[in-house]
């Protein structure tokens, strides 16, 4: 079959429907000069790469020769990826959201040929089942009331682009102790038997993890710890962690963390990263940062490009069905290990003949390793010790089957944030091969996504970046460089984070302190604001805290104040719903309080200066920002405002100075 015109595209979504008999364009002026010219209305198709349900329908309709028939004829089809363009993806989220009360992806959105959105929803099966009104009657339906009922799409066009056009800011007085506040509300929904927030589907929600650390830190409870561990137990034991590979799936699609949507997000595996680092921190139990590792390798050994960025998602598919490459046999599991091995293993990870999805098994953790230790006659460390080899021998035994597809396009906010996962856990670990990660992905970026101009660029793959950079990849580049910063000591990471996030004010800031989520740009009907956070955190966010700690860095209080503006420039909608907005929720209350900052002061990053660095990362102090000063690097922080004055260090001897309420004394690393 002749290709559409997505043949010329470097998305993987793309690619996949560039042989659909959909004449699917890509989104751009073309496509919208050829609506406005014929006078046909738009059908926007929004999904990405890994996305289960948009394979379903593709496989259902956009391969349906009955249905491509029509959609040429009366409409434009246009394809986006959400993951590079989430501007185009916010604004028809949020309209398809006030139409029907909910979204999700495939997002199918209808559009005049000015690009206001008037009907809208998700998955439409080809025939109505379920509920759900079948694809082909809604477009013939549409057709219908494209030339016979103007006048009525034109006022739905109206009515949903003012709507667009008032979401955003609202500022207000930011209410007290908000930390505390929503940490409570999130709390009340902590699910006490298996952990997490809510009922089927769950999420891992990083962000929820993140707010009541920042609480935890300030303010200790045992319902604030309980949730945070029952949360992370229940997580690592359950089948969205793959058990054998390492890394965790989007979300279990129930309340048990059992049976898991299988596709892999680089994003939600960097926010755990740090949220099992968390975990340490608050704890020292050393499971915590193993499990944190044990992400950390997946990404190094599935997710790296040669050069150093990191991949986009893995699929939950693979051989037409979702889950094939994870799932195990009972039978699959004795030839994998034998059968001593197998019948231990299958206790252990809950294998059963008769399975736990579809006649197969996910493989996850029933019982607490300690508490069955005793039964099969070894200690928990060697029990632990042999499950460790048993993981190994069940990926190489797995690593035949076919694999989920990657996605492996390289997205700058993603990338961004798994910078961050990695500085920090090569600081706390002491070991140096998550900070080389680190590094490399950041020079990457340095190399691959900077435009001449200086401008950032969000998404890069076989050689071609392309699509500016929004608000989310200058933030959370930001924040990797900060985390690079405090693993390393090099000043030009803190250097270029300050330029990072100033160029934020030239390219997205309002007038009452907040941010758009794009610059400027005539292919969109409104410029939004994204201050919730979903399963990435919101981009105004992010920059808060960003600035919250390089204020903390270089003792600069204006970029404190810039960070608090943000955040009161949605107190109005915190205080209306404050569970939506955690990670404000956190940057509030660390810029409520005296910044406390941590300098490590050595001659060199040597051994001995890379084991006080970790040391003062595993101390969970509340606003604790941890500053290596390298006596080569001194020169270069007094001009970032990192001026002293500091203890002097002999080399192999580094000294820790504590910084807070505005006086600074010597401390121990001990």
């Amino acid at each position: 079959m002749k290709p559409n015109s997505l043949i010329l595209e470097k998305s993987p979504y793309l690619l996949q429907h560039a042989y659909n008999p959909v004449d699917w364009r890509p989104w751009g002026g073309e496509a919208f000069a050829e609506a406005r010219s014929t006078d046909r209305p738009i059908f926007l198709s929004i999904g990405y790469a890994t996305c289960h349900w948009c394979h379903v329908m593709e496989r259902e309709s956009f391969e349906n020769l009955d249905v491509a028939a029509f959609l040429n004829e009366h409409f434009i089809p246009i394809k986006v990826d959400r993951e590079e363009r989430p501007d185009v993806d916010a604004i028809y989220m949020q309209s398809v959201v006030a139409q029907t009360g909910q979204g999700g992806w495939p997002l199918s959105v209808f559009l005049t040929p000015e690009l206001k959105p008037f009907h809208g929803g998700t998955y439409y099966p080809p025939t109505a089942r379920w509920g759900r009104p079948g694809f082909i009657d809604v477009l013939k339906s549409l057709s219908h009331a494209w030339g016979h009922r103007r006048a009525d799409i034109q006022g739905n066009a109206d009515w949903l682009s003012g709507h667009l056009s008032q979401t955003g800011s609202a500022p207000g007085a930011i209410p007290a102790e908000i930390t505390t506040t929503v940490a409570t509300a999130f709390i009340k929904d902590y699910d006490k038997e298996w952990g997490g927030f809510g009922g089927a589907p769950k999420f891992p929600r990083p962000s929820i993890l993140a707010l009541l650390a920042h609480e935890q830190a300030r303010r200790p409870t045992d319902e604030c710890m309980d949730a945070i561990a029952g949360t992370l137990s229940g997580m690592a034991r359950g089948g969205l962690r793959d058990q054998v590979g390492g890394g965790f799936a989007r979300y279990s699609t129930d309340e048990r963390w059992l049976v898991p949507h299988f596709e892999k997000m680089l994003y939600d595996n960097a926010q755990l990263i740090e949220a099992y680092l968390d975990g340490f921190a608050m704890s020292q139990a050393k499971p915590w940062l193993w499990i944190a590792e044990e992400v950390a390798s997946w990404c190094a050994r599935e997710m790296t490009h040669p050069m150093g960025g990191f991949f986009s998602a893995q699929d939950a598919d693979s051989e037409g069905e979702e889950g094939r490459f994870y799932v195990m046999t009972l039978d699959e599991m004795t030839d994998a290990l034998g059968a001593a091995d197998g019948s231990l293993a299958a206790r252990i990870f809950g294998v059963s003949k008769d399975g736990n999805f579809e006649g197969s098994n996910v493989l996850h953790l029933p019982h607490a390793l300690a508490d069955i230790a005793d039964d099969v006659g070894k200690t928990p460390e060697a029990l632990h010790a042999w499950l460790i080899d048993v993981r190994r021998r069940l990926y190489v035994w797995r690593h035949p089957r076919v694999h989920p597809m990657t996605d492996d396009k390289i997205l700058l906010s993603w990338n961004g944030l798994m910078i961050a996962a990695l500085a920090r856990l090569g600081a706390i670990s002491a070991n140096p091969r998550w900070t080389d990660m680190a590094e490399r992905a950041a020079a990457f970026v340095e190399s691959n996504l900077v435009r001449s101009d200086g401008r950032l660029l969000r998404r890069w793959r076989e050689g071609e970046a392309r699509f500016e950079a929004g608000l989310d990849d200058y933030s959370a580049y930001a924040c990797g460089l900060i985390s690079l910063f405090s693993a390393t000591g090099v000043s030009r990471y803190l250097q270029r984070a300050i330029e990072v996030a100033d160029a934020c004010d030239e390219l997205f800031k309002d007038e009452d302190g907040s941010f758009f989520s794009a610059s400027i740009s005539d292919d969109l009907i409104v410029r939004m604001k994204e201050s919730s956070d979903g399963a990435m955190p919101s981009g105004n966010a992010v920059l808060a805290l960003v600035h919250a700690r390089l204020g903390a860095i270089t003792g600069d209080e204006t970029r404190r104040g810039r960070g608090g503006r943000i955040v009161s420039a949605f107190g109005g909608r915190i205080a209306r719903a404050p569970h939506a907005f955690p990670l404000l929720a956190a940057a509030s209350g660390e810029l409520s309080e005296m910044p406390r900052t941590f300098h490590v002061i050595a001659t060199a990053c040597d051994a001995p200066c890379r084991d006080a660095i970790s040391w003062a990362h595993r101390q969970f102090m509340p606003g604790r920002v941890v500053v290596p000063v390298l006596d080569g690097e001194r020169a270069n922080l007094g001009r970032l405002g990192l001026s002293g004055p500091f203890p002097v260090s002999r080399p192999g001897a580094p000294v820790g100075q504590l910084c807070e309420e505005g006086a600074c004394k010597v401390a121990n690393f001990s």
